[in-house]
């Protein structure tokens, strides 16, 4: 993947900047203001892998281009195994000075853009085994030549030509950068890129004969009709027209039908498959049924178009593409010309493609994804009188973050992220649940929460549009219902979908009122030993213990044996099931279960470890059949969404 990019006066960047893109994950947004410079890297990215024509910056348009020396240069994480040989040799000599390099080795000018990298590895060398992966800062430069930006310093000299060599060369030329171009075409051939712009023509976008949807597909229209009209096809298909013109010329006699060289001209493959594309795929549009009639696109709704060219691409890239590891999508805006409401599932739909793909970057001016999306970044972009300035967000903890940022930036941030996410956010939600088919949200902590009940109301996520949402804990989900029930209580009569807030009980109890609105919940779990089962209740309501998680109120029986089908794997902690006999009931897990606290603790532990808690909910919904019962609050949950 691309974890940044060095761009040198292309369309809104002046002099060099240094953008980074993300610090772990493949879900890579760009925010900020209008104009500030976000489609510029993804457009950067098309000049640099598909030729588009450069966007140069206005001062090289003034100054020109041997003066100002426009680049880009992305810095790519690739696995090692792509390569060998020559190339191998090349990207290790790269890496070795990208993760050695510091502001020191640069010129006075490039300190800060040096630092902001430095900084950046730091953060990546944290989250991220670099064992396997090699960190490549390769790009061009506007002749076509090879450039590696502010890495073409002394130490890539002694790397490449040896530590004897002149101490006053501080940098190779443009002759000696060339020994980095074939390692430049490898990349190339390896990183598959489209970039979906927001103007484009979604007709022209979906036809199959297009480059992006062949990439998509991960195969052209000429590989798909050799193997469906295969040369002994054609081959077939001459001998019988020949046969044909060879009777024709004996009935005519001293007549023939023959071209105007001795030599006669048969049907090539080319000819054949081209004209199939002309006459066959050419004429088919992509159209959409609704109801019992299909539309073609073209009469769509702007914003029924855009979510189609996203529809598309995630079921090319998880049901007819093999692999979708060296492919890395742009798209710019995709929530253009959506409405509010359909914001969240377009952002979820691209994070389903993130997941089948090497990478997606997009910009936006929606932010409710920051709220919602568990792992990803976010690199906001500003400017501070003529510079640019880059603040990438981690999502996994970019709560923690954005408190950081807005305190050290001291007022430079343009607006309050963490406000605008949530306001974004909330105003999906509401507008979505008005209407006579409502979205319903069930919005809940965690992402294994959302697996569990991904699984118990499958049915539901489609008849009843069911949207379920993890938020990152009860603090965040106190939060979201303040900002929601302001908005709940301007539009209470027109919401007629249900809007469900779920929590853990925890030990330190997260505390706070809730009205009674006829169709947005707030509750909270927590077990009853009396009734043997898991208890919906208010937040301010009694009981307020025990401490009740997910995993706490799942079905006893399921939850036993799944957890011992993790035994083998972590014996210090899960050992002691062995020793329960008979049959484990199907109340609540926690009840059923009748172990020592101690062994609780043991359990808790497990589910603290390493990404336990996820491949344990996973594993249990795998298990989820008819033998087993459906824990009673999540049939409360139905009977309020049906």
């Amino acid at each position: 993947m691309i974890i940044g990019t060095f761009l040198r006066y292309y369309k809104t960047y002046q002099g060099i900047n240094y953008i980074p893109i993300t610090d772990e994950d493949k879900f890579c947004g760009l925010v900020g203001n209008n104009g500030i410079g976000k489609s510029s890297v993804l457009e950067s990215l098309d000049t640099f892998f598909n030729s588009r024509p450069w966007n140069f910056n206005t001062a090289t348009k003034k100054s020109g281009r041997s003066a100002t020396k426009p680049q880009i240069v992305p810095v790519f994480l690739l696995e090692r195994r792509y390569f060998a040989g020559d190339d191998l040799a090349m990207a290790e000599l790269l890496n070795s000075v990208a993760t050695s390099i510091s502001e020191n080795d640069v010129s006075p000018s490039l300190k800060a853009h040096a630092k902001a990298f430095v900084e950046h590895r730091v953060r990546l060398t944290q989250r991220i085994n670099l064992t396997d992966l090699l960190i490549i800062p390769l790009g061009f430069d506007y002749k076509g030549d090879a450039s590696i930006s502010l890495f073409n310093n002394r130490l890539v000299v002694e790397k490449l030509l040896g530590e004897e060599v002149d101490s006053g060369k501080t940098s190779l030329n443009d002759e000696e950068l060339k020994c980095f171009l074939p390692l430049l075409n490898k990349i190339k051939e390896i990183v598959d890129y489209i970039y979906i712009p927001r103007e484009i023509e979604p007709e022209l976008f979906t036809k199959l004969e297009t480059n992006e949807i062949q990439v998509l597909m991960g195969e052209t229209l000429t590989q798909i009709l050799s193997e469906r009209v295969p040369q002994k096809q054609i081959n077939e298909i001459n001998t019988s027209l020949n046969s044909f013109i060879d009777g024709l010329s004996q009935e005519l006699e001293i007549y023939s039908y023959r071209t105007p060289t001795d030599r006669q001209q048969y049907l090539k493959k080319n000819d054949v498959y081209n004209l199939i594309i002309q006459s066959f795929f050419s004429t088919r549009k992509l159209h959409k049924k609704q109801g019992d009639n299909w539309l073609e696109i073209s009469s769509l709704s702007s914003g029924e178009k855009q979510k189609a060219i996203i529809d598309v691409a995630h079921s090319l890239l998880s049901k007819h593409r093999d692999t979708g590891a060296n492919l890395i999508i742009g798209i710019d805006e995709p929530e253009s010309s959506l409405h509010m409401s359909a914001c969240f599932d377009q952002f979820d739909a691209l994070y389903e493609i993130s997941r089948d793909t090497m990478q997606v970057v997009f910009s936006s001016h929606w932010y409710g994804f920051l709220p919602t999306i568990e792992t990803g970044s976010a690199t906001v972009i500003s400017k501070n009188e003529s510079s640019h300035i880059f603040d990438m967000i981690n999502l996994a903890n970019y709560r923690e973050q954005i408190k950081q940022l807005t305190a050290s930036s001291r007022g430079r941030l343009p607006y309050d992220i963490r406000l605008k996410s949530i306001n974004d956010f909330v105003q999906s939600v509401i507008t979505s649940a008005i209407g006579d088919t409502p979205f319903n949200w069930i919005i809940c902590e965690g992402s294994s929460e959302k697996i569990y009940l991904s699984a118990y109301f499958k049915d539901m996520i489609e008849s009843k549009r069911l949207r379920i949402v993890p938020v990152g804990g009860a603090k965040e989900i106190k939060r979201l219902y303040s900002h929601l029930s302001t908005s709940y209580e301007d539009f209470q009569d027109e919401i007629s979908g249900k809007i469900i807030l779920l929590s853990d009980t925890d030990p330190q109890l997260v505390n706070y009122d809730v009205k009674n609105y006829p169709n947005l919940f707030c509750k909270r779990m927590v077990n009853c030993e009396q009734t043997r089962s898991t208890k919906l209740v208010n937040i301010q309501a009694n009981p307020v213990s025990p401490a009740t998680e997910i995993e706490d109120a799942l079905n006893g029986k399921l939850f036993y044996e799944t957890l011992c089908s993790f035994v083998e794997e972590f014996p210090e902690k899960l050992d002691f099931l062995s020793e329960i006999t008979g049959e484990v009931s199907q109340d609540s897990s926690k009840i059923a279960l009748d172990l020592k606290t101690s062994q609780w603790a043991k359990i808790e532990q497990f589910f603290d470890l390493d990404n336990n808690k996820f491949s344990f909910s996973k594993r249990y919904v795998e298990g989820m059949n008819e033998e087993y019962t459906v824990p009673s609050w999540i049939e409360e949950i139905r009977g309020w969404l049906s």
